[in-house]
């Protein structure tokens, strides 16, 4: 085992993969050996070897935490989302309160376009770990592909205010500028074609866009405060009575 890291410390992959088949061909029960023939493969990007090294090390010690959570990168890697999700529900009946197989069944339910199954596990996610901003992020983003505006703007708010500075924050901020955008476009439709809608507007925008099902940042808001709804060209060929 030593000889071999020494080799892998060295970039020798190849002869430190050797090394380590010779001793998993004399300690075949030995779990650490597969581990470390993973990390191999992994370091050379191949990543099929190292899932099955990893699936061999699990195989021999099925307690083992961190053996079972780096597998289920490997096959996220790979895009083998049902091997992911097979593993992942297998992980919680041993480790029910594991955060990062429900985060792996999110990813994976997300990526097969399961979307409600996707939603449950991130739920699951946030129920464990209520102050971990990134899951409302994901939250949210599933939101989003549900269709559910008000409710996917709700989380990147959520998710921006409880880390303003973090790693996070720039993308929860284009996030919830796209979906500002995105609502902005259809409340100026709404407001060429409704008269009465158009002089809520020019009142009270929060309200009004409120009242009309749509979600809208502070700078939202502040953006339709700028628009002069009084000089804005109506569509004559359409009339909205109320």
């Amino acid at each position: 085992m030593k000889q071999a890291e020494c080799l892998a410390d060295k970039g020798k992959y190849e002869e430190a993969i050797a090394q380590i088949k010779k001793a998993i061909a004399i300690f075949p029960n030995e779990p650490k050996c597969s581990i470390r023939l993973a990390e191999f493969y992994h370091a050379q990007k191949k990543i099929g070897p190292a899932v099955e090294a990893m699936k061999t090390a699990v195989g021999l010690d099925p307690y083992d935490c961190l053996s079972q959570e780096r597998l289920l990168r490997a096959l996220i890697e790979l895009d083998r989302y049902d091997e992911a999700i097979k593993l992942a529900h297998k992980m919680l009946v041993t480790f029910p309160n594991n955060l990062y197989a429900r985060d792996v069944l999110g990813i994976a339910y997300l990526q097969k376009g399961l979307l409600d199954n996707s939603l449950q596990a991130i739920n699951q996610l946030i129920a464990l770990a209520p102050s971990e901003a990134g899951y409302y992020f994901k939250r949210a983003i599933i939101l989003q592909q549900k269709g559910l505006t008000r409710q996917a703007m709700m989380g990147f708010i959520q998710a921006l205010e409880m880390d303003p500075s973090g790693d996070l924050a720039p993308n929860a901020r284009q996030a919830i500028a796209s979906l500002d955008s995105y609502q902005l476009k259809r409340v100026l439709t709404i407001a060429v074609d409704d008269m009465v809608f158009r002089v809520k507007l020019a009142r009270d925008p929060a309200s009004a866009v409120e009242e009309r099902g749509f979600t809208l940042s502070h700078d939202g808001i502040a953006a339709l405060r700028q628009i002069d709804f009084e000089a804005m060209p109506v569509d004559t060929r359409k009339e909205t009575y109320h």
